[in-house]
């Protein structure tokens, strides 16, 4: 008996030495199991990071939205909103754009548009939006109180232009709306459509 102890504890201390073959190769590949493991998770705990800064932003811009727009207005009586004189200098923190636009496709630098896209409580600043209301249903949201000099100025967006859809998507309320916009910072060609004065109207942007 107390030779087989002897041999029992040998044994398992060649195993625990990494004596065996079989047990190193185990070992190593439970340690490369654990590694990559731990690469997931760390880089899932990035991807956590990033989608809450997003979505902070998301809610900053809808709790500004909210607090700026008025009550609903039927598209075919909205109030005009006059805006402010040409030449008054933009807010301070407000982001500017220097598009190049031809045949209503207007082509922005890409820095530009992150820039602006980053700061959404700036950018709902720079105009009135408005749901729009037709037969009692939300079909988009009017835009008033443009500046002549404000980067929605300068990509073709008109006081009283009403958006029916973005990138493809209806936006017929605020979720749509906060999608639509969550979309547009994957893509390099955003699309507005909607109707200005009774006729329709398009606004494309190229991201370069």
């Amino acid at each position: 008996m107390p030779g087989r102890r002897a041999d029992a504890w040998i044994l398992l201390g060649l195993l625990l030495g990494g004596c065996d073959p079989k047990a190193q190769r185990e070992l190593e590949a439970a340690r490369e199991e654990l590694a990559a493991m731990s690469t997931r998770l760390r880089d899932r705990g990035l991807e956590i990071e990033a989608l809450t800064v997003e979505l902070d932003k998301v809610r900053a811009a809808r709790a500004a939205c909210e607090t700026e727009r008025a009550r609903p207005v039927e598209t075919d009586g909205a109030p005009p909103a006059e805006a402010p004189p040409a030449g008054e200098p933009p807010p301070a923190g407000e982001a500017t754009l220097t598009p190049i636009c031809t045949d209503g496709v207007c082509v922005v630098k890409r820095g530009e548009i992150e820039a602006f896209l980053a700061r959404p409580e700036a950018v709902v600043r720079m105009a009135r939006v408005i749901p729009a209301i037709e037969a009692g249903n939300s079909v988009g949201f009017k835009l008033f109180a443009i500046r002549p000099e404000s980067p929605l100025a300068l990509v073709g967006f008109k006081n009283g232009d009403l958006v029916r859809t973005v990138g493809g998507q209806e936006v017929h309320d605020m979720e749509a709306m906060l999608r639509a916009y969550t979309q547009l910072r994957t893509l390099d060609r955003w699309t507005f459509t909607g109707t200005r004065k009774s006729g329709p109207f398009e606004v494309t942007i190229v991201v370069q």
